[in-house]
């Protein structure tokens, strides 16, 4: 009986000790300098990893997407309407990417940088 108290102890401290790992890991996969116009640039996404839905952050200044362009390895293509201004330190809604986990290769974005001084804005693009 003190043996299967003794277990039962060891069991319940290991369990309060162990911590779950996060539901979601963000992973950045990819990065680009935007310019202060409307304009189109993409991200070349390396290796081949798969995803369920991405996000674009912004860093420095604002940009407002217009639409996201997102290419897959296997040539299909999924078209995203954003519509966003996003201020920095901020990200779009996560976007889930159709069919199952998929094999990107690049996202294309029409975007316009909307600070007034000829500045650039950093646009990180995340994974999961």
């Amino acid at each position: 009986m003190k043996i299967k108290a003794i277990v039962l102890g060891a069991i319940l401290a290991v369990a309060a000790c162990a911590t779950a790992p996060p539901a979601s890991a963000w992973t950045q996969i990819g990065a680009r300098e935007v310019r202060d116009r409307t304009d189109r640039d993409t991200i070349v996404v390396e290796g081949p990893r798969r995803f369920e839905r991405i996000k674009l952050c912004v860093y420095r200044n604002p940009v407002r997407f217009i639409d996201l362009d997102i290419r897959f390895a296997n040539g299909g293509h999924q078209d995203v309407g954003v519509r966003q201004r996003i201020n920095p330190g901020q990200c779009t809604r996560n976007i889930d990417l159709e069919g199952d986990d998929r094999n990107i290769a690049s996202v294309s974005m029409l975007y316009e940088e909307t600070s007034f001084r000829r500045r650039t804005a950093t646009v990180r693009l995340f994974a999961e």
